[in-house]
């Protein structure tokens, strides 16, 4: 048996240490418990009470407050986690490199909840506006994509991002969940400028 040097083992430890992971693996772990409650893996999001008591329904507001932080570790399918983690993973090991193990899961939580109140700031708004509520209003919105546009922005920059959007085709408008993509890109770019992020080089963590 060869054993392990301190450095790697060091490595390894710092690697299983990292938020970016630890995040990721607990949607990967959501993904799966519900899949199976629900009897699908591919379809999670089935009419079961359960999974409704954790999404976030509007009409116009939350059915239950808890649900503005409990959709955002729900997904609708395999394409849909499987995005997020990609653009997650990427972004959030460039995210470690510049603040703490704190402030990187302070800033998933806070641009996570931002856009989850910015999508129901969003219905909220049409409903005051029009005396009824939105037609989506009516729908139920789950995933980490709002986390994952404040992580982005809080690792890059605002400049950054739209490239990013012009040169892989990203579309912040897909899926119904235009007002909660901005609201955690918008959160995320106000906590890169609250880390001073744009001021100093990367200095690890």
């Amino acid at each position: 048996m060869k054993p392990v040097s301190g450095s790697t083992a060091h490595r390894w430890v710092e690697l299983l240490r990292s938020p970016t992971l630890m995040i990721s693996v607990i949607l990967v772990v959501v993904y799966v418990t519900v899949g199976i409650a629900a009897g699908s893996l591919l379809d999670p999001i089935q009419p079961v009470t359960i999974v409704y008591l954790l999404m976030q329904c509007d009409s116009p507001t939350p059915i239950f407050p808890w649900t503005i932080l409990t959709t955002i570790f729900l997904h609708a399918n395999i394409l849909h986690i499987a995005s997020n983690l990609l653009f997650l993973l990427f972004f959030g090991f460039i995210l470690e490199e510049q603040i703490s193990k704190s402030q990187w899961i302070m800033t998933f939580f806070i641009t996570g909840l931002v856009g989850s109140i910015s999508f129901v700031g969003y219905d909220f708004a049409g409903y005051i506006l029009t005396g009824a509520p939105n037609p989506s209003s009516w729908d139920c919105a789950v995933g980490a994509s709002g986390a994952v546009y404040g992580i982005m922005g809080t690792a890059v920059g605002l400049k950054i991002v739209i490239l990013l959007i012009f040169l892989l085709g990203l579309n912040i408008f897909a899926g119904g969940g235009t007002p909660a993509h901005l609201g955690g890109l918008v959160a995320g770019l106000v906590l890169r400028n609250h880390w001073s992020l744009g001021d100093r080089p990367f200095r690890g963590i």
